[in-house]
C-alpha cells in the first residue's frame, strides 16, 4: 500500500513538472503566438505609424497600412476622413501618393485629372503614354544629377534582349522603369550610393559593355514590376530601404510572385526595414508564411519584426496539444511568455530541464511500483550504476516523447536553400509561387536534424532496454539461490534479454510507416538504424554480459554436484 502511495506522489509531482514545462511558451522550430502578441507592446505601434504618414501627406503608405493591419473599425473610419480631408485639399495625391515636388510639377505639366474614388494610381500606367514619357524626360534633363543624366542617356540602349528601347513602337515599358527610376533618383529616394551604382551601370550599358547591359535591363525590369503595383509615394517609401540591387530585385520578385497582396507586402517591407528578411522568410515558408505575417502584422511592427528576426513559423497544435494548449493560456504567468521573448534559449533549456525531470518522476515511479510489486524479491541498490542509468535514459525518452507530441514541427524536414544561388534571377513575368524563387534540396536524401533527432531517440530507447537488462542481471545475481536456480532464472528472461532485437526491428517497421504516410520525415538510414542498434546492443549484452555470468553459474552447479557426489560416496 505504501509503495503505491509513493507511486501516485511521484506520478503527480512529474505531471505537475510536464504541465509547467508546457506552459512555457518556448518551441525549437517556431514561435508561439503569445510571444508575438507581447511584441505589440513593444516597438512603433500602428497608430504612430499612421498618424506620421497622414501628417506628412503620404495617403498612399497610410492606406496601405490600414488595409494590412487588423483596427477597431471606428479608427479606420477616422483615419480614412482624415485622408479624404487631404484628398480634397489636394487632388493630385491621388496621383503620387504623397507630396513630392518633383512629380507634382509633372503632374501639373500633363494637366493631371483626379477621380473620385479615395484609391491612389500606380505610378507606372501614368508614364505608359508617349507624350506624358516625353514631358517627363524633358523636365528631368534640366537636372544637374548625373545619375539622372546617365539613365536618360541609356534609354535608347542597343542590346536589349528582353524589352525594347525607348525608340521602338514596343519599348514604352523599358522607358517608363527607367524615367522612374530618374524620378526617384531626382527626388533623392535612394540612398546616394545606391544611386550612383544604377548610375554607373547606365554609363557603362551606354558604353556598350555587355554585363552592364544585362544589369540596366534587369533594374528597369523590377522597377517595372513594382510600378505597376504601387503608388510613386509608396514606391519612395520601398527606395529608402533598398540598400544594394539585390534589395529591388527582392522586393520586385515579391510583388510578382503575390500581385494580390501589395498592401501586406509593403506593409511588412515597411515594418521590417529590410526586404530580406521578409523575402526569405516567405520563400522559406511557402505554405504558413503569407499566414504567419498577417498575423504579425495585426499585431504592429514589433510582432513583426520579432517573427522576421526569429525567422520560424508561429506554432499552430493540432488535436490533443491544441487543446492544452489553449486550457494552458489562461493559467500562464506573462513573465514566462516575457523570458520566452527576452531570452530565447533560456526558456528553451527551462523547458528542456522541466520535461527531463518529468520524465525522471516517471521513471521513478516506475521503479518504485516494481519494487512493490516483487516486493519478495531482494531489490537492487538505487545507486547502482545500471539503475540510475535507468532512470536517465528513461526521463529522456520521455522528454522527447512529450516534446514532440507537442510540437510535432521537430519531426519535420524544414526545407532548406540552396546556398549556390540565393539571388533570383530578374525576368519580366509573374512568378506563381515564392517556391519559384530559391531552388529546395531534397533534405529526405541528407542526414538532417530529424534523421539525427530519429536516431538518438532509437539509441536512448535501446540504453533503457539495456539498462533493464543489466538491472535484471544484477537482481538475480544478488539472490540467495543456487547456481541451478539462478540458471533456470536466466533461461526464464530469455525473451527479455532479446527484447532489445524486437524493439529494433519494431522501430524501422514503424518508421518505413510514418515515412511512407509523410507523418515523419527523416530518411531511411534513421529507419535501418533502428534494427542495426537493436543486433548491436543485444549482442553486447550477450556476449559481455550474460555469457560470462552464465559460465560462472555453470562452473559453480556442476562443482557444487561433484561435491555431492564425492559426499555420497564417502
Amino acid at each position: 500500500m505504501l509503495g503505491m502511495l509513493k507511486t501516485i506522489a511521484i506520478l503527480t509531482s512529474g505531471l505537475l513538472l510536464a504541465v509547467s514545462a508546457l506552459l512555457i511558451p518556448a518551441h525549437l522550430r517556431s514561435i508561439d503566438l503569445a510571444v508575438i502578441e507581447l511584441c505589440h507592446e513593444e516597438g512603433p505601434t500602428v497608430d504612430g505609424i499612421l498618424t506620421e504618414s497622414i501628417r506628412s501627406s503620404h495617403i498612399g503608405s497610410a492606406l496601405r497600412v490600414l488595409e494590412a493591419v487588423d483596427l477597431d473599425p471606428a479608427k479606420t473610419q477616422a483615419y480614412k476622413a482624415q485622408i479624404q480631408t487631404l484628398i480634397a485639399q489636394r487632388p493630385s495625391l491621388l496621383a503620387s501618393g504623397g507630396s513630392d515636388p518633383i512629380l507634382e510639377d509633372f503632374l501639373k505639366l500633363v494637366q493631371f485629372t483626379p477621380n473620385e474614388d479615395i484609391e491612389t494610381l500606380p505610378i507606372l500606367p501614368q508614364l505608359l503614354p508617349r507624350s506624358e514619357r516625353a514631358s517627363l524626360s524633358g523636365m528631368l534633363s534640366d537636372s544637374s544629377n548625373a545619375n539622372v543624366a546617365a539613365l536618360l542617356g541609356a534609354r535608347n540602349l542597343p542590346g536589349l534582349t528582353r524589352l525594347h528601347p525607348a525608340s521602338h513602337a514596343a519599348g514604352a515599358p523599358y522607358d517608363a522603369g527607367l524615367l522612374t527610376l530618374a524620378l526617384l533618383i531626382e527626388g533623392g529616394h535612394f540612398s546616394p550610393s545606391l544611386a550612383q551604382q544604377i548610375g554607373e551601370r547606365a554609363t557603362q550599358a551606354s558604353q556598350g559593355t555587355p554585363a552592364a547591359v544585362l544589369a540596366l535591363e534587369d533594374f528597369a525590369i523590377a522597377t517595372l514590376s513594382l510600378g505597376r503595383q504601387l503608388d510613386h509615394r509608396s514606391l519612395a517609401d520601398l527606395a529608402s530601404i533598398a540598400g544594394s540591387l539585390t534589395d529591388w530585385g527582392q522586393m520586385a520578385a515579391l510583388f510578382r510572385a503575390q500581385p494580390d497582396r501589395n498592401d501586406t507586402l509593403y506593409t511588412a517591407l515597411r515594418f521590417e526595414g529590410a526586404p530580406a528578411p521578409v523575402f526569405d522568410y516567405l520563400a522559406t515558408y511557402s505554405e504558413t508564411g503569407n499566414d504567419d505575417l498577417d498575423t504579425a502584422l495585426k499585431n504592429g511592427a514589433g510582432a513583426t519584426q520579432e517573427l522576421l528576426e526569429k525567422a520560424l513559423p508561429i506554432y499552430r497544435p493540432n488535436g490533443l496539444a491544441q487543446a492544452l494548449a489553449t486550457t494552458f493560456e489562461t493559467y500562464r504567468p506573462k513573465s514566462l511568455v516575457g523570458l520566452s521573448l527576452s531570452n530565447r534559449n533560456g526558456a528553451l533549456a527551462l523547458k528542456a530541464l522541466l520535461f527531463v525531470l518529468s520524465g525522471l518522476a516517471f521513471a521513478l515511479a516506475m521503479a518504485e511500483a516494481w519494487r512493490a510489486k516483487l516486493a519478495e524479491v531482494k531489490a537492487v541498490e538505487r545507486s547502482t550504476p545500471s539503475v540510475i542509468a535507468r532512470n536517465f535514459f528513461v526521463s529522456l525518452v520521455v522528454a522527447l516523447t512529450l516534446w514532440a507530441l507537442f510540437e510535432p514541427e521537430i519531426l519535420k524536414t524544414q526545407i532548406t536553400e540552396s546556398n549556390s544561388d540565393s539571388t533570383p534571377r530578374i525576368k519580366f513575368m509573374v512568378a506563381d509561387t515564392l517556391q519559384s524563387l530559391k531552388e529546395p534540396i531534397k533534405a529526405m536524401q541528407e542526414i538532417n536534424q530529424v534523421t539525427l533527432l530519429v536516431l538518438a531517440l532509437f539509441f536512448i530507447v535501446q540504453l533503457v532496454i539495456y539498462s533493464f537488462c543489466l538491472i535484471k542481471l544484477k537482481e538475480i545475481t544478488e539472490q540467495n539461490l543456487s547456481a541451478e536456480l539462478k540458471l533456470k532464472l536466466l533461461e526464464n528472461e530469455e525473451n527479455l534479454f532479446d527484447f532489445g532485437l524486437y524493439v529494433g526491428l519494431g522501430g524501422t517497421v514503424l518508421s518505413l510507416i510514418l515515412v511512407a504516410v509523410g507523418i515523419v520525415e527523416a530518411s531511411l538510414m534513421a529507419a535501418y538504424a533502428s534494427t542495426l542498434f537493436g543486433i548491436l546492443f543485444v549482442a553486447v549484452l550477450k556476449v559481455l554480459n550474460l555469457r560470462p555470468y552464465r559460465r560462472q553459474l555453470i562452473i559453480e552447479a556442476n562443482s557444487s554436484k561433484i561435491g555431492n557426489d564425492s559426499n555420497i560416496a564417502l
